[in-house]
């Protein structure tokens, strides 16, 4: 594991070896810092910042909106950390806590917990303002960075206290669509100035989360049968596994999958989905579990589903029972 100070070397990759890392950026999300064979993060953002990135105020407010406005898949929480005591058994699997990568911005998504009231306009030539425009003050901070036109000592200064390289603090979540990443604590302007900019990737620090999650839970009875259809149907056709699907919303947790966007209730699956895909630029060509990907376009559509399935189990666990009496009737008679 490398020092953030690190992040911004003097490194020279050949073209194979940035061709290699803009591909796996993309399909990925991320690539560890810590990796020379996956050497040329740095490369492609300081070449990007160097020429193409542009400092023009008008069109970098208009992506700020975009950002600010843009939705959000539903985030599972964790149940477990890897400080806990049976981690280290999915060492292997998972990468670890903390761990230090190059990760695509637009895979970022901001906590909205925290809002944007500070000033950014770090120009000579403009006025130090406060600013009520989240979007403007996002789009300040952009072309300040674009400014600096990749020289390694600006971005470190502007990046993190203590010269400190980028100080972007994510929470991530794995999925075969590639990584996404949600603002822990820290991070949430200079992870937007990037993804403003469209720039090829960002230094960061993740925590991962490997599950298993927790779900949501209802006490309204109708409700219920809603969320208790639809996880059903998730767990009969191995989209996720619930560890207790006789009580499926009262114990909602310790869920494992890798989907966890749509582990919690159709509507959220609905919209997590396709806003996964479209961050990703791909659509998952291939089924969900044993589901048809086509099947998660519509959350009435998962409602049914998972009412008729769970009408079949309930149709099956009947004619299991009957034949059980039948049989228990059949030996008795039979005087055995």
């Amino acid at each position: 594991m490398i020092d953030r100070h690190e992040f911004f070397r003097d490194k020279s990759p050949d073209e194979k070896a940035l061709a290699r890392a803009e591909w796996l950026l993309q399909r990925n999300g991320w690539l560890p810092a810590n990796e020379p064979t996956l050497a040329g993060s740095e490369t492609l953002l300081v070449r990007f910042l160097g020429d193409p990135a542009t400092t023009d105020i008008s069109p970098l407010v208009a992506a700020a909106c975009e950002w600010t406005t843009r939705g959000q898949p539903d985030f599972p929480h964790s149940d477990q950390t890897w400080d806990e005591p049976d981690s280290a058994q999915r060492s292997a699997a998972y990468p670890p806590t903390s761990q230090l990568i190059w990760v695509d911005p637009q895979r970022i998504f901001p906590n909205r917990k925290y809002k944007d009231k500070g000033d950014w306009t770090r120009i000579e030539d403009q006025a130090l303002e406060p600013r009520d425009s989240p979007a403007l003050g996002l789009a300040e901070f952009a072309r300040r960075i674009a400014h600096e036109r990749g020289d390694p000592g600006g971005l470190k200064e502007l990046l993190g206290p203590g010269g400190e390289a980028a100080h972007i603090d994510l929470d991530g979540w794995d999925t075969p669509l590639g990584a996404f990443f949600r603002i822990n604590a820290n991070g949430n302007h200079r992870a937007a100035a990037f993804a403003i900019l469209g720039a090829p990737c960002v230094p960061a620090t993740v925590q991962w989360n490997p599950g298993p999650y927790s779900a949501s839970w209802s006490t309204n009875s109708e409700r219920d049968e809603v969320l208790c259809a639809y996880r059903i149907l998730l767990h009969c056709y191995g989209v996720a596994s619930y560890p207790d699907p006789g009580s499926i919303i009262t114990n909602s947790d310790q869920i494992l999958s890798e989907w966890p966007f749509l582990i919690d209730s159709p509507e959220t699956a609905a919209r997590s989905l396709p806003l996964l895909e479209q961050v990703a630029h791909r659509r998952h060509d291939a089924q969900i579990g044993r589901l048809s990907r086509d099947l998660f376009d519509d959350a009435d559509a998962l409602i049914s589903a998972g009412r008729r399935t769970r009408r079949a189990l309930e149709q099956n666990r009947r004619k299991i029972e009957r034949r059980g009496v039948r049989s228990l009737l059949e030996t008795l008679r039979s005087g055995r």
